[in-house]
């Protein structure tokens, strides 16, 4: 007889027969067959990548059509979960679903459109299947394995194995993590570079060339006098109470973070000037109605505009350059 901890005496012989269990391969077209509860889990580590997890729902759902798996998938789904991070509330959530329901008897499958759903880190892989939430109540001990469409592809359990799976399953997620991490220093040095140039990422300050006056002078001559509430200036310049708050703390920022202070703001100040006149003259710098040579413009300043203690104040002669060579300064499409 043989003690199993907190399970008391066992027969010796029922021991042999487990053993020779977990010398049992079962392939992805077995757990397919075998399984009669399916579970499928949808991942997107960053929160801008709208639409993604509809995409990936939508490829679990036809590839387990495909595969002829007539019962209704319960789908749990996370958007925003990191990189690298194993403690995620759906995923949690999933595992312990799939243990009650194998502790109820059915036998359960993780499904997933591939392996880098589960894990981006060959490392992390193996605590989440094998460690988490505890070594008793991880998919791995209650033999529920992970099946990846993409790669037609099965991890072992602790009773069934799959040599080829557990070869592959890290190997996928290790190639997986390397393509992001070259796209990653790929975006970086793109990034250092178009600032270097003097581009940055964002929508370029609106500088209401339309109007007769420019409302960031009129804006700095109004904060000057005394007596005026923020709602008042609003008024006069025509624009909202929160646009007034937040060029206000644009000022401020500027003004202390500029190495030549107040005359840098000023500087700031005089090159809006120069680009509102060439819009006046030229048409908008941003926008769909803009032409190819504006866009130039707009481009190469949006990183004075939005940090200009940073960026190098552009001259009269630097707006020419971009607007007559605009090509030279179009963003690249690859």
């Amino acid at each position: 007889m043989g003690r199993i901890k907190g399970r008391g005496l066992r027969n010796v012989k029922q021991l042999d027969v487990e053993e020779e269990a977990k010398q049992v391969e079962r392939s992805f077209e077995d757990w397919l067959k075998a399984a009669d509860d399916y579970y499928a889990y949808l991942r997107v580590s960053t929160v801008k990548q709208e639409g993604t997890l509809d995409t990936q729902q939508g490829d679990v759902r036809d590839k387990a059509k495909d595969a002829r798996i007539k019962k209704q998938l319960k789908y749990y789904a996370e958007q925003g979960s990191g990189k690298n991070n194993p403690f995620r509330k759906e995923l949690r959530r999933l595992i312990d679903d799939a243990v009650q329901s194998k502790r109820k008897g059915k036998t359960p499958v993780v499904l997933m459109r591939d392996i880098q759903r589960i894990a981006r880190d060959p490392y992390d892989i193996g605590f989440i299947y094998k460690y988490h939430p505890n070594p008793e109540d991880s998919l791995w001990a209650n033999d529920i394995p992970l099946l990846s469409f993409n790669e037609r592809m099965v991890t072992g359990t602790k009773n069934f194995k799959s040599l080829t799976g557990d070869f592959l399953a890290p190997l996928f997620i290790n190639i997986g993590g390397q393509e992001v991490a070259t796209r990653s220093k790929q975006t970086a040095a793109a990034v250092k570079a178009a600032r270097e140039k003097g581009i940055l990422a964002g929508t370029p300050i609106n500088l209401w060339f339309k109007e007769p006056l420019n409302p960031l002078r009129e804006l700095e001559r109004l904060l000057a006098v005394d007596g005026l509430t923020q709602r008042r200036i609003a008024q006069i310049v025509g624009r909202s109470p929160s646009w007034v708050r937040d060029t206000k703390f644009k000022f401020s920022e500027i003004r202390e973070k500029h190495p030549m202070k107040e005359k840098g703001f000023q500087k700031w100040l005089d090159v809006t000037d120069l680009v509102r006149n060439m819009e006046k003259e030229h048409g908008q710098r941003v926008g769909q109605g803009a032409s190819k040579r504006m866009l130039a413009v707009g481009r190469m300043t949006s990183g004075y505009f939005a940090r200009p203690w940073e960026f190098p104040a552009p001259t009269q002669d630097d707006l020419d350059e971009y607007f007559t060579n605009f090509k030279e300064y179009q963003k690249k499409v690859k």
